[in-house]
C-alpha cells in the first residue's frame, strides 16, 4: 500500500472528529421522510456549537445505538462517551432545525468497543460499537428500532449476491458536492466477496476483511465520506407486516483524490459475526423479531418469517 492510499483511506474513515469529515456519505441518493426510515440517527459530536453531525447509526434498543467503532475511536482510543449525542427521528442534519417534529435526542452514556478493534493496523476488522444513551427512546412513529436477527442461514439468503439493502445518510450527494442537510437514502445491491475483491483497488482489497459485507453499484450511487456508521437494511415480512432487519454498518470504501469514490462498492461490517458482542449488552436484542421459518426471498429482499410474533420493530401500522 502507497503512502498516499493510505493517507487517503485513513482520512475516508476517520472523518471529522474535530473539525475533520467521517468515513462514508450517501451519493446520489433519493430524499426521505421519517416514517421512512424510524430506525436511522445521527451521531453528533459535542464539541462543536451547536453539534455537529459526524456518523450514522442505528436504533436497536430504547437505549442503545448500533454505529461504527472508528466513529467513536482516535488511534485505537474510545473518546469520551461524554463528547457524543444521538438524534433519531430526525429528517434535517442541524442538532436543533425547527422542522424535525418527530425528534429525539440523548446524550451517550458509555461506548462498547470490541476488544479486537485496532483501526488501520487490523484494517477495520471489528469496526462495531454500541452507544449507550443517557435517556430512553420513546418508540413511535418517527422511532423504531430495527431488528437483528442472527440466524446464519437466513443471513445467508438475504445477503446473497444482487439482493438489495437500503442504507441512509446526509452529507455528499456527489463527488464534488456540497452536503446533504436532508436526509437521503439509497438501495445497494449485495456484491459477491471473492467479486468485491477481484475488482477493488488492489491497495483496498486487504480492508475487506472477514467480518465484511460489499454492497453497492459503480454507476455513481454509493456511499462516500460522511455516514459510517450507519445501516445496511433488509426487508422482511413478519405477523404479515414488513419489519427491517440489520445486517451490516458502513464501515470503509476505497477514496479518490476527491476523498470519495463513488464508482466502486463499500464494506459494511457484517453483524452476524458479532452476535456474541452484542449480546454482551443487551441480551434481549432478538426479542420480538424472532428466527425465520421456510425463509422465501422475494425480489426486494422480503423474508417470509413462519411465526407469530409481536413485532416491536419498524412494522408499518404499528
Amino acid at each position: 500500500m502507497t503512502i498516499k492510499y493510505l493517507l487517503l483511506v485513513m482520512y475516508f474513515v476517520f472523518g471529522a472528529y474535530a473539525g475533520r469529515t467521517y468515513g462514508p456519505k450517501i451519493s446520489k441518493g433519493y430524499r426521505i421522510h421519517m416514517s421512512m426510515a424510524p430506525w436511522h440517527a445521527g451521531l453528533y459530536t459535542k464539541t462543536s456549537t451547536p453539534y455537529k453531525q459526524i456518523c450514522g447509526g442505528t436504533v436497536i434498543a430504547k437505549n442503545v445505538v448500533v454505529t461504527a467503532a472508528h466513529c467513536v475511536t482516535v488511534d485505537r482510543v474510545v473518546l469520551p462517551a461524554s463528547q457524543f449525542a444521538v438524534g433519531a427521528g430526525k429528517v434535517y442534519r442541524p442538532w436543533n432545525d425547527t422542522h424535525d417534529v418527530g425528534a429525539q435526542k440523548s446524550d451517550v452514556k458509555d461506548i462498547k468497543v470490541p476488544p479486537r478493534y485496532q483501526g488501520v493496523v487490523t484494517n477495520f476488522q471489528h469496526d462495531i460499537a454500541l452507544l449507550i444513551l443517557t435517556t430512553e427512546f420513546t418508540y413511535n412513529e418517527h422511532v423504531k428500532p430495527a431488528c437483528l436477527n442472527f440466524d446464519a442461514v437466513h443471513d445467508a439468503e438475504q445477503l446473497r449476491e444482487g439482493q438489495s439493502g437500503k442504507v441512509m445518510g446526509w452529507d455528499l450527494t456527489g463527488e464534488n458536492s456540497a452536503a446533504s442537510q436532508v436526509l437521503q437514502g439509497a438501495t445497494l445491491p449485495n456484491v459477491a466477496i471473492d467479486k468485491c475483491i477481484d475488482q477493488s483497488p488492489v491497495s483496498f482489497r486487504s480492508f475487506i476483511t472477514g467480518d465484511k459485507i460489499c454492497a453497492g453499484y459503480n454507476n455513481g450511487t454509493a456511499v462516500c465520506r460522511g455516514d459510517s456508521g450507519g445501516g445496511l437494511i433488509f426487508t422482511a415480512i413478519m405477523n404479515s407486516q414488513l419489519a427491517t432487519i440489520l445486517r451490516g454498518i458502513v464501515s470503509t470504501s476505497p477514496a479518490t483524490e476527491n476523498l470519495c469514490n463513488i464508482y466502486t462498492w463499500a464494506t459494511f461490517t457484517h453483524l452476524l459475526p458479532h452476535e456474541h458482542f452484542v449480546k454482551a449488552f443487551v441480551p434481549n436484542v432478538e426479542e420480538g423479531c424472532g428466527t425465520p421459518a421456510n425463509g422465501v426471498i422475494g425480489t426486494r429482499s422480503s423474508l417470509v418469517l413462519g411465526r407469530n410474533y409481536n413485532c416491536p420493530c419498524t412494522c408499518p401500522g404499528q
